[in-house]
């Protein structure tokens, strides 16, 4: 079995894969994991929790957005487990080509979002992630040729919460009608239906330039909130970063053998 884990600014997603699936996932505070040892401490519990024996993960495997927790994965999986964690990256050889003008500044979570869409859904999609920020990042012809970032909902009323005296933080979904009666669905209406709407006029320019056959797959912990009506995702698969996480450290582990001999 393989751990894996999607790092993220506030959140942090662990799973376990084993033949091809994903057989249990956790969404803990990313703020909690601070040391290897409080690391350990929480996914002892987490698996104990799930009846998985930490002693059965033969391998770990990471795509993190928080550069400094890179270093407490290794020191973790050297203390506790006597593996060297496999960090996402966009490489060469892995099956996507990266079409884009500066690879190495690729996320790590879009990294795994194209890898998975290309191998659970095929070589052309437009992947959206709604997490703290949102992505859209588009695959065609089996390469990742760019994308988008958005502020994703949460963000966008923190700072509007954050840089005004008299704005409240409110509960965010979206809301029927365009003009709204109170300050929270004013606010409501800014943040959800704006970006709802931004986002569906990003994915129709994408496929005015690529074809209209394109799927949109959607990932995230706030897809569900922009999933409206008939909506515009044609897949919503809540696993994908974590599934594109493991396939990563599949084929990475395959060329590390084959570059052994």
């Amino acid at each position: 079995m393989k751990l894996v884990a999607d790092v993220g600014n506030t959140n942090t997603v662990f799973g376990i894969w084993n033949r091809g699936k994903i057989l249990k996932n956790w969404r803990i505070s990313t703020g909690r994991l601070e040391t290897e040892d409080e690391m350990y401490v929480v996914l002892k519990q987490l698996l104990e929790a799930g009846n998985v024996d930490l002693k059965s993960i033969e391998d770990i495997c990471v795509a993190s957005v928080v550069p400094r927790l890179n270093s407490i994965f290794h020191y973790f999986g050297r203390k506790y487990l006597e593996l060297d964690p496999v960090l996402v990256t966009a490489i060469d050889g892995i099956g996507v080509k990266w079409d884009v003008d500066f690879p190495s500044e690729i996320g790590a979570d879009r990294v795994a979002n194209v890898i998975g869409a290309h191998e659970f859904y095929g070589k052309d999609a437009i992947v959206i992630d709604t997490g703290t920020a949102i992505t859209v990042d588009v695959l065609k012809d089996g390469a990742f040729i760019g994308g988008a970032i958005l502020p994703g909902p949460m963000m966008a009323m923190r700072a509007l919460f954050s840089k005004t005296a008299k704005l409240p933080e409110v509960d965010l979904f979206y809301v029927e009608n365009h003009i709204g009666k109170n300050t929270e669905d004013n606010i409501r209406i800014g943040v959800v239906n704006g970006t709802y709407y931004a986002l569906k006029a990003i994915i129709s320019k994408v496929k005015e330039e690529l074809g209209d056959k394109i799927p949109v797959i959607a990932t995230g912990g706030n897809s569900p909130m922009f999933n409206i009506g008939n909506g515009f995702f044609d897949i919503l698969d809540s696993d994908l970063t974590l599934k594109g996480i493991a396939v990563f450290c599949e084929r990475v582990r395959k060329l590390e053998k084959n570059s052994a001999g």
